[in-house]
């Protein structure tokens, strides 16, 4: 299989993340215990002799071509929209990359595009405002699976209804599977004469949640494009190896760990009350941040400052538990169920029982989401 994607330097501060990825990286990574003859296809300015080595021991063959600037993303935690630099419009574009094969995948590309030609294509825009159309750099397909997220499809199709914008496409040949991931709740996966195929999420131990997007796509590829799965079973597939790289997003993805994941029902949009001290700045934002984030993910959030104020028993509560005494935090447990965000690594917090502790944002944030439907 050929992947034609980035190689950028990603730095996430907390967890602490330093390393040369982006999607190209990332996806052959993944896939390339799955699939034997992966060959990836990129820009860069100067490939770190590690990024080489590291290439070489996965059996991925390397094919790059030089571009003006080095890229980096900034994350300050794994859900936030990084920073890049240097900005979008000061890039500097390159001459299109050419790639032709049977299985081809395709993301798309800050300094440049792939112009790709092959039996079974996917394409992954990358670009949530301004995603480029497959074709109109001159890429071809005999059969087309378009892998995007809600916001990519609605730019893509010129359709805020997911389902009417998909079809349309289908209908219009401009696609033969439509796989959008919907974070939380799942994927959907819509192809001609058929209903949409709802694709569970998969239960993890912890979140990380840089480089979910690049996996999902890398792993659907290998399946649907390589192996001729159909694209249901490729994309259950590509949510399983999801989960699995969440707790390791190092490591290439082994087929046995995709069969014992567990899968998740459809979640309900539930009422999340983030509880913590607000008396300073710092703590405020933090309260801010995690209710934005809970928002963003499909479910609602209300912010408390006062935990005395927390009266009902069996909430979905996320605390955040940096300003808050020891007493204070029991009583929380007494009368609330839901996740701890503990930074600080405090003492066990074993008088706090009745919830689950995370010493990480993303993952807490995550965890409150998944269990609110059984918290309330």
């Amino acid at each position: 299989m050929h992947v034609a994607g980035g190689i950028y330097r990603e730095l996430c501060e907390t967890p602490r993340w330093d390393g040369v990825w982006g999607s190209g990286l990332r996806a052959a990574m993944a896939v390339s215990r799955l699939s034997s003859g992966i060959t990836l296809h990129c820009y860069d300015r100067q490939p770190p002799l590690d990024t080489v080595a590291f290439l070489e021991r996965l059996g991925v063959a390397f094919h790059w071509r030089p571009r003006m600037q080095d890229i980096v993303f900034a994350y300050f935690h794994p859900l936030s929209d990084p920073f890049i630099e240097p900005r979008p419009g000061a890039i500097k574009q390159c001459q299109p990359i050419d790639v032709d094969g049977r299985s081809v995948l395709r993301f798309g590309m800050l300094e440049g595009t792939a112009r790709v030609r092959g039996d079974r294509v996917v394409y992954d825009p990358q670009s949530p405002r301004s995603p480029e159309p497959f074709s109109v750099n001159g890429s071809t397909a005999r059969e087309l699976a378009l892998v995007m997220n809600r916001e990519e499809l609605q730019a893509y199709s010129g359709n805020d209804d997911v389902g009417d914008g998909a079809y349309r496409l289908l209908a219009s040949k401009g696609a033969d599977v439509i796989v959008v991931k919907q974070g939380i709740q799942g994927a959907l996966v819509f192809a001609n004469g058929m209903s949409p195929s709802e694709v569970p999420i998969y239960r993890s131990a912890k979140i990380f949640k840089i480089g979910t997007g690049d996996v999902f796509s890398g792993v659907f590829a290998h399946y649907w494009a390589s192996a001729w799965y159909s694209p249901q079973e490729a994309a259950d597939k590509a949510s399983r190896a999801v989960s699995v790289y969440c707790d390791k997003p190092t490591d290439p993805i082994d087929e046995s760990t995709l069969l014992v994941a567990h899968p998740l029902a459809n979640l309900r949009h539930e009422m999340i009350e983030v509880v913590g001290a607000g008396n300073t700045i710092g703590r405020r934002y933090t309260l801010q941040e995690a209710a934005f984030c809970i928002r963003k993910l499909g479910m609602e959030a209300r912010i408390v400052e006062d935990p005395m104020m927390i009266g009902e028993t069996g909430k979905a509560v996320l605390v955040i538990a940096d300003g808050l005494s020891d007493e204070t935090l029991l009583h929380l447990a007494k009368r609330t169920s839901g996740v701890i965000l503990d930074e600080e690594g405090r003492p066990p917090l074993s008088f706090c029982a009745g919830a689950g502790v995370s010493n990480d944002f993303a993952s807490a944030i995550y965890q409150v989401c998944l269990n609110a439907p059984k918290l309330n």
